[in-house]
């Protein structure tokens, strides 16, 4: 249920797109039930204790950038994203967006633009 609502104002403005057709909100709505289906199979309570674990290590890169230690700091977020990728849950939520993929390709390119060498950017800046 969340998933719809959190999908309602990318809905709502897909209609008075002047290109958005009936039948294209009704694939949109089919999919977002059929995510919603999906996320029901991941474990909440994983879920909520994830959330957490990554506002905290959220906090602590930060901590270590502001005290100028960027060497720890992008370790700490790599070992994270590591240990992210394994997970059982977040592989779950990623199979579940795949099921958006061409009806919402944003959201998919969200979760894409973790998956770099971090070459690109320094978890500091």
């Amino acid at each position: 249920m969340c998933i719809i609502i959190l999908l309602m104002p990318v809905m709502v403005s897909a209609q008075n797109f002047p290109g958005a057709d009936p039948q294209t909100m009704q694939d949109m709505m089919k999919k977002a039930q059929e995510m919603q289906v999906c996320m029901q199979n991941v474990d909440q309570a994983k879920m909520q204790a994830f959330q957490q674990r990554a506002k905290n290590m959220a906090d602590a890169v930060t901590a270590l950038c502001s005290a100028g230690k960027r060497d720890e700091a992008l370790s700490k977020a790599m070992l994270f994203s590591k240990e992210v990728a394994s997970d059982k849950a977040m592989q779950q939520i990623k199979r579940c967006a795949e099921i958006m993929k061409g009806v919402m390709p944003d959201f998919i390119e969200m979760s894409k633009s973790y998956k770099g060498d971090g070459s690109n950017q320094h978890v500091c800046d």
